[in-house]
């Protein structure tokens, strides 16, 4: 898409250069959560605080009021009045995955594209509502308002920090506010998510362990499988079913199996391949186990069918139900696995765990989390006034509001919507293998989020 050029984009210029380099610092630290060390001093990880110190660092350095509260959230500053934008933004990456043909956390540039673990998901449109922020704040464009930017540490993996902040801390509401951390023209709604875990017993003979996936959110990419002893007829089922696998004999003589999917968005399983599902399925070929087979079975349609736990809805532009199997472990003869379940508003969740117990069985379900679902009418002025900033600076008036699967820090506060970076006809590939965004929707993003960011700060005056 040729973009205009606006008065925004001429505000913006200047911090292209500043953009680009400290993207490239943020993204070498790799934030993956729990990674590092792990206490009360970094309770995410101590990757995960270097982060949210270097956004504490370059803001403190650009002039704005700063708080660091506990490594859990960083609150930045501009103004002190009771009525406030909000920008929600994250620190934290998903895990690498396996695959990249550079290092993930070190952004390369070719053919106009960036790649690297966070530069769409959600350091590069962070740094670029920033910078939307510092441009308006530098050239005195900001009203009788407050602007308070929120960057959280563990957005991947729930949002602890937010619910801090507002639930702990006590923290004013947004008068109105966006998460870059999705898509445009933006999101009116989000799928609630339901995260689950499946335990029990499982026999399994001859077979030592099963690890497999990173992420609840994220579809399984490895599965490993170890076995006591050699299996000629398992090996034989592993080559004819899936001839990619490997199966290879340890130096303490286990046999090591390994079994390769394609990784997707938990919010999208149906675009990955799950490779402990596939891997299982192999399995019980030889073992024939009906209580696996039975799991399999209830936990073989992506859409929670299997599970008595479908529903489509009008009203979310006929999104889905979905579920995705994100971790998986099993070790001693018993199973636990993971299950990111997301539902649309017309879910009766209470009646749904029910159905997901009943068809689990003999299997354990324990509910781990509950997110509610997100829902703002498109006429709303919140929806119109961010849906018009991004069209006059975009030049696309024929992309619509959406309706998502993922979850945002949207959820985690009032009279906010996910908005941005991703823009229509571009798959930034979030939570796979060489994420990345074009340069120039980079850039045209920045004026975005300062048009917006203006306008927004119009509509709070006049109220």
């Amino acid at each position: 898409m040729k973009y205009p050029k606006t008065s925004y984009d001429k505000l913006m210029e200047p911090y292209y250069e500043d953009y680009l380099h400290h993207l490239k610092e943020f993204v070498s630290i790799d934030s993956v959560g729990n990674r590092g060390e792990v206490n009360e001093e970094n309770p995410f990880g101590s990757v995960v605080s270097r982060a949210l110190q270097y956004i504490t660092d370059l803001a403190t350095k650009d002039g704005f009021i700063v708080h660091n509260y506990k490594n859990m959230i960083v609150e930045i500053l501009c103004g002190e009045q009771e009525k406030n934008i909000t920008i929600m933004a994250h620190a934290d990456v998903v895990p690498e995955g396996l695959g990249w043909p550079h290092n993930p956390f070190n952004v390369r540039e070719k053919d106009g594209i960036l790649t690297g673990r966070g530069v769409a998901d959600d350091k590069g449109p962070l740094l670029q509502a920033y910078y939307a922020l510092k441009a308006l704040r530098d050239h005195h464009m900001l009203g009788d308002y407050q602007v308070r930017f929120l960057v959280g540490g563990n957005e991947e993996s729930g949002s602890r920090g937010m619910i801090y902040y507002f639930e702990e801390l006590k923290k004013k509401q947004p008068t109105l506010g966006f998460s870059p951390d999705a898509e445009y023209p933006l999101i009116y709604a989000e799928k609630g998510i339901m995260n689950y875990m499946v335990k029990g017993p499982l026999e399994l003979e001859n077979v030592r362990s099963i690890h497999a996936g990173l992420a609840f959110n994220a579809v399984i990419e490895e599965c490993r499988i170890v076995l006591n002893e050699k299996d000629d007829e398992l090996e034989q089922l592993f080559h004819q079913e899936l001839p990619e696998s490997t199966y290879t004999r340890m130096p303490d003589g286990h046999i090591l199996i390994v079994v390769r999917g394609k990784s997707a968005h938990g919010s999208t399983p149906e675009l990955g391949i799950n490779a402990v599902k596939i891997a299982l399925e192999v399995l019980n070929k030889k073992y024939q186990n009906k209580d696996l087979a039975k799991l399999l079975k209830a936990y073989d349609d992506v859409k929670g069918r299997g599970l008595n736990a479908y529903n489509i809805s009008s009203d979310m532009d006929n999104q889905e139900n979905s579920m995705n199997v994100g971790l998986f472990d099993y070790e001693k003869g018993m199973m636990e696995m993971v299950v990111n379940f997301r539902f649309v508003n017309n879910c009766d969740v209470d009646q749904t765990i029910l159905n997901i117990k009943e068809s689990s069985k003999p299997f354990e379900v324990e509910v781990k989390s509950i997110s509610p679902l997100l829902f703002y009418e498109k006429s709303s002025d919140l929806v119109q006034i961010l849906l018009k900033s991004y069209q006059e600076e975009s030049g696309d008036y024929e992309s619509t509001p959406k309706a998502i699967g993922g979850g945002t820090y949207a959820k985690e506060a009032s009279n906010v919507v996910a908005f941005g970076a991703e823009f229509p006809g571009w798959d930034s590939k979030m939570h796979g293998i060489l994420e990345g965004s074009k340069k120039e929707d980079m850039l045209k993003s920045m004026a975005i989020y300062a048009h917006a960011i203006y306008e927004l700060g119009k509509k709070i005056e006049e109220k």
